[in-house]
């Protein structure tokens, strides 16, 4: 967080509740066929945004002619991932810091005569979240008053609000999200992440795949052994065991996909699988889209917690993920065959590469 931002929500609690009157609407007045646009702010990581699309997804059907504005940041890589032909939204507007660009931005948004705007919180509180939602001047402007006993100091810019104890019900991400569309009955036919791939990007996959899988009776599994934080990161070591037993059992190709930050952990790898198991592997540096078509081609993707790990349960792979601190009831895949794999202690290096065999093989039915 930018030290405009920081300084912004300081200030936000301290000064601007005295200049804002608290005055809370009761959602059954809501005229749903007269909503005509809509705001959205999600400005987190590219997990928090993917726990989000079946809430975005949910607000499309409902408002099926709406035009729906979201408000991010690069970091959740949403326009990587989407495009025309798979966005849930209309438009993509991109806020990161700084007081000019906050007061571009608002321009920006005053100027649309938004209907509802919506901030979600389910992570964290930002006040210049909150901010952007009430200076667009939004007549509904929907969010989350408190999360287990922990109150939002500036809710008093949102006027649907509630309290949620989402954390001492172990309510995961997605549940959240969808948790602040019902306050103002918005039904949530979604529930899990849901993507689809461009059809660019699915002639990138069809040439990727004949070149380096030309043996389609060989199951692809996908390794993902990178992440944004390092307790999130399952030893080298493991990741090369499990590829040995994968390989004595069922022979696949292996691809090993590489995030921004995750050379070094890639490089480890393949080398270990080489020098110890005799494995060779693909690797898969590129655009989140070709990524995405390349991994929709995958029997298995094996992920340590982090936003790709999102990708790969989203396009419906058998996906098994592998948690340390961060809780899985929270942030794991959610579908069939998805499963989440818990450090007892909380040290991610304390899973075992034999008990992620024993789920593999569950998964591929053996």
């Amino acid at each position: 967080m930018g030290s405009f931002e920081k300084s912004l929500g300081i200030a936000a609690v301290k000064i601007f509740s005295g200049f804002v009157v608290e005055k809370d609407v009761d959602p059954s007045v809501i005229d749903h066929s007269k909503i005509k646009n809509i705001l959205i702010i999600i400005r987190h990581q590219m997990g928090d945004m993917l726990c989000a699309v079946p809430m975005m997804r949910s607000i499309r059907e409902f408002y099926p002619e709406a035009d729906i504005t979201l408000v991010t940041k690069q970091s959740t890589m949403f326009s990587e991932i989407f495009d025309e032909e798979n966005s849930p939204v209309n438009k993509v507007l991109l806020y990161e810091h700084g007081f000019e660009n906050f007061i571009n931005l608002v321009k920006q948004l005053r100027d649309k005569n938004f209907d509802l705007a919506i901030v979600p919180s389910s992570v964290d509180f930002s006040a210049t979240n909150h901010l952007l939602a009430y200076y667009s001047n939004s007549v509904y402007k929907v969010g989350v008053r408190s999360k287990d006993f922990d109150a939002n100091r500036i809710s008093y810019v949102l006027n649907i609000k509630n309290d949620f104890l989402w954390d001492s019900r172990k309510v995961h991400q997605i549940e959240r999200n969808l948790d602040v569309i019902r306050q103002i009955s918005i039904p949530q036919p979604e529930k899990t992440i849901r993507l689809t791939v461009s059809s660019k990007h699915i002639e990138f996959a069809n040439a990727f795949v004949k070149a380096n899988f030309p043996d389609s009776g060989r199951i692809v599994v996908g390794l993902h052994p990178g992440a944004g934080k390092k307790q999130n990161i399952w030893p080298a070591e493991r990741f090369a065991e499990l590829g040995g037993m994968l390989n004595v059992s069922f022979k696949p190709y292996f691809l090993i996909t590489e995030g921004p930050n995750d050379r070094q952990y890639v490089e480890d790898l393949e080398r270990l699988l080489s020098n110890k198991y005799g494995i060779s592997c693909v690797k898969l540096k590129d655009s989140l889209g070709n990524c995405m078509a390349v991994i929709k081609n995958t029997g298995l993707f094996i992920s340590n917690d982090t936003g790709i790990m999102h990708l790969a349960s989203g396009l419906g792979i058998p996906t098994i993920a592998l948690f340390g601190p961060t809780k899985a009831e929270e942030w794991g895949p959610i579908g069939e065959k998805m499963i989440s794999i818990q450090s007892a202690d909380g040290r991610i290096e304390s899973i075992t590469a034999p008990k992620v065999y024993e789920t593999c093989k569950a998964i591929l039915g053996v």
